[in-house]
């Protein structure tokens, strides 16, 4: 799931999960690589612009902002179809810049599975990243290490606070909880966290079986059947045995 951790080294880290792994990279000397100007609240469309303020203000806004995307998820699996070339900018009013950052959509033989990181929105991730972003852990004196590291911590934890606020508003939701992918998004990046060396004395570089928050979303739904490779020669295929029908050549359509 997720591919080769080494392949991923640089992409930049959309979920907690992934700026878990990232950090512990950090630790190390590798560098973060920022989200950039592209998720600023100017450049956001309405709905994705969460307020930075108190854990209980980002808190609400985005617990509103999960539902919404939650809805937008359970609404595409009817939707998909009746785009010829699903286009997830015009469906979740993002620009191709947001897109690349905050979806993923891949289209397998049967099934579409989509995936939303409302991680990377919230303005206490952001200014987590932002802030590793900004430093190397090892660079000048131990003191000045000393200190950035425990800056840093500091944004971590309210970040995580800020998400498990999340989750207690959202406990009953019912899309919400059908279409968390918090496990599977720690899954995705939990080889690469061991593969860089997780140590275990700093709050994001807990234990694999230590599950992180997240409000990353995911769906899976039938890709329609019109757009499944093969579907008339497994229809022909079908019918024949059916009948007791000879098998014919197929021209695949």
């Amino acid at each position: 799931m997720g591919g080769d951790p080494v392949q991923t080294l640089t992409t930049t880290a959309v979920s907690i999960p992934a700026l878990a792994a990232a950090l512990c990279a950090w630790q190390s000397g590798a560098p973060i690589t920022p989200i950039g100007a592209v998720l600023q609240s100017r450049l956001l469309a309405p709905m994705y612009r969460l307020p930075a303020g108190s854990i209980d203000v980002e808190s609400h806004a985005a617990a509103q902002l999960v539902s919404e995307v939650a809805e937008r998820l359970r609404r595409l699996q009817r939707a998909y179809g009746e785009w010829r070339t699903f286009e997830p900018g015009p469906y979740f009013d993002l620009t191709p810049a947001q897109v690349n950052l905050l979806t993923r959509v891949t289209e397998r033989v049967a099934t579409v599975h989509v995936v939303f990181y409302v991680d990377a929105l919230l303005p206490t991730f952001q200014a987590t990243q932002a802030y590793a972003a900004r430093f190397a852990v090892y660079c000048g004196s131990a003191e000045h290490s000393d200190t950035v590291t425990a800056t840093l911590a500091s944004h971590w934890r309210r970040m995580l606070a800020t998400v498990e606020a999340v989750h207690a508003r959202l406990r009953h939701d019912i899309d919400f909880l059908a279409l968390s992918a918090a496990a599977e998004e720690q899954e995705r990046w939990i080889a690469h966290q061991r593969l860089v060396g997780a140590s275990n004395d700093q709050p994001w570089g807990a234990p694999g079986n230590h599950r992180l928050p997240s409000l990353t979303l995911s769906i899976e739904f039938p890709l329609p059947a019109y757009r499944q490779p093969g579907r008339k020669r497994r229809l022909r295929r079908t019918w024949q045995r059916r009948f007791g029908l000879p098998a014919a050549m197929d021209a695949d359509a």
